[in-house]
């Protein structure tokens, strides 16, 4: 509880302040997600729950002892970055300024992108099954997955404020965006995915509390439709949506040897038997096994608060020891697997990216303790606390704090400030606008740490902050040369 306190006092103090938000945006709601789930959601979701925030934890003090020290780095880590000169450069003279990922995109532009993200949602369900699961694959399937996150575009169409839209929303906007939703929920229940229709929503949901931070949007005025609206919204988080994520693991095992029609049905049948998801629930209580991911009951809010991954992770850590030679190499091996296949046979032509990535952190960590060879595919989430001891000793602290430098910089890269200038022309004042690229990936950013080992900003830098810039500025063209094509027609 000290820890809470105290983490929850920095993050008032240094970061919930709108001047903080202004300059250093996305850099800033990183350390908010990582303060947020790993100290201050906890607390609230197992308190809701009727539990102690360590409940189920083996070294509960180890774990906030890490956790702390973590924010302390990221903390330092910011400090230093803010002091770097050319942070500050995020106006016309940026390059991703100049190469248009601050072009507010035209509503068609949104829809289309959403329509993209449908297909390939459609593409998984007809023609591969596995893509979704798959951490290596053909270079097709592996660009199809990438698409997920743009079905859903269309719903930041409100949010024009963020982006700098000048177009407000038409009122049939909202039976456009129940249709779309709908056909979300139904490929979600076909494709057994509960991330499908979650994450997106999550997006959406902080892209609003980012521009209540920053003054963006007004707080809603405190009432009785506002209060029954957040009663409803909570009891349909924490109950149906809750009940409809364990349906989808009852019929899990089933997902791959019937058709989609019948695994849907399955899936409501499983949602309206409560006895079956009150079994499964107690089953997963009972169970025991050396990897116990157990913490709390809600698989939405588990999401974003499981104490238990970095619990685990630091329980097979104490048994293999620190800077486990296997671990070690493995952790550096992850990184030269992040790169293309093409350029890995050229720099590491030994290097087998199959093998490495077809197992998690997790699953490495438990392995080296004697597991067996079942644990290769299980993909355990492991935490960098528990990985990070295991491959570098304490020194993993170290290698968090400046591998986290140059990812501040390439988040806070997506956001700029436009003036907002009075009718007469006179200055008003500056806002934070984002390109709609930061805006897809929101919930990533918030839930960018904790990750499962300190070598995860690496890879990021070596590969997934290119990827997502160049995939976004794909689409964006595209979006646009199919609205130029239908106007010429």
């Amino acid at each position: 509880m000290c820890c809470i306190v105290l983490s929850w006092f920095i993050l008032a103090n240094l970061f919930l302040k709108k001047e903080k938000l202004e300059q250093y945006p996305l850099s800033s709601f990183l350390i908010i997600g990582f303060t947020a789930t790993q100290f201050y959601f906890p607390l609230l979701f197992t308190s809701l729950e009727y539990k102690p925030v360590v409940f189920n934890l083996e070294l509960p003090y180890e774990v906030f002892l890490h956790s702390t020290a973590a924010l302390f780095v990221l903390v330092l880590a910011h400090f230093v970055y803010s002091y770097i000169p050319v942070n500050n450069n995020r106006g016309a003279n940026s390059l991703l300024y100049k190469a248009g990922f601050f072009e507010a995109p035209a509503e068609t532009s949104l829809w289309i992108m959403g329509a993209i993200g449908l297909l390939a949602n459609v593409y998984v369900l007809v023609a591969n099954t596995n893509v979704s699961v798959e951490v290596s694959g053909n270079a097709v399937d592996k660009f199809i997955q990438s698409l997920f996150p743009f079905s859903y575009a269309p719903y930041f169409i409100p949010f024009y404020g963020l982006y700098g839209s000048n177009k407000k929303a038409a009122k049939k906007l909202i039976p456009l965006l129940a249709a779309f939703t709908l056909a979300l929920f139904i490929i979600s229940m076909a494709r057994n995915s509960r991330g499908a229709f979650m994450i997106g929503f999550t997006s959406v949901g902080f892209s609003y509390l980012l521009g209540l931070f920053l003054g963006i949007f007004k707080p809603p005025k405190i009432a009785y439709k506002l209060v029954i609206l957040s009663c409803i919204g909570f009891w349909i988080i924490t109950g149906p949506l809750a009940d409809l994520g364990t349906a989808m693991v009852i019929v899990r095992g089933e997902r791959n040897d019937i058709s989609k029609s019948e695994l849907i049905d399955l899936t409501i049948s499983a949602f309206s038997d409560k006895d079956a998801i009150n079994l499964r629930r107690l089953e997963d209580i009972e169970f025991e096994s050396d990897w116990d991911e157990r913490y709390l009951n809600n698989v939405f809010t588990s999401r974003f608060s499981n104490l238990k991954f970095n619990d685990a992770s630091l329980v097979q850590a104490a048994k293999i020891g620190d800077q486990h030679p296997l671990m070690y190499n493995y952790s550096i091996d992850y990184i030269w697997g992040a790169l293309p296949g093409p350029i890995v046979k050229m720099v590491k032509p030994d290097l087998d990216k199959e093998s490495i990535y077809s197992m998690s952190f997790g699953d490495m960590i438990y392995s080296l303790t004697g597991a067996g060879a079942k644990v290769s595919g299980g993909f355990r989430l492991g935490h960098f606390a528990g990985t990070g001891m295991a491959s570098f000793g304490w020194w993993y602290l170290a290698i968090l704090g400046a591998g986290m430098i140059p990812v501040y910089f390439l988040f806070d890269k997506l956001s700029i400030k436009r003036q907002i200038n009075y009718m007469s022309g006179k200055l008003k004042s500056e806002r934070v606008n984002f390109s709609v690229c930061g805006l897809l990936s929101l919930t990533s950013i918030f839930q960018f740490l904790p990750t499962e080992s300190v070598v995860g900003p690496a890879t990021f830098l070596v590969r997934g902050y290119i990827q997502l810039l160049i995939l976004y500025w794909f689409i964006f063209q595209l979006t646009n040369g199919i609205i130029y094509l239908i106007k010429k027609i």
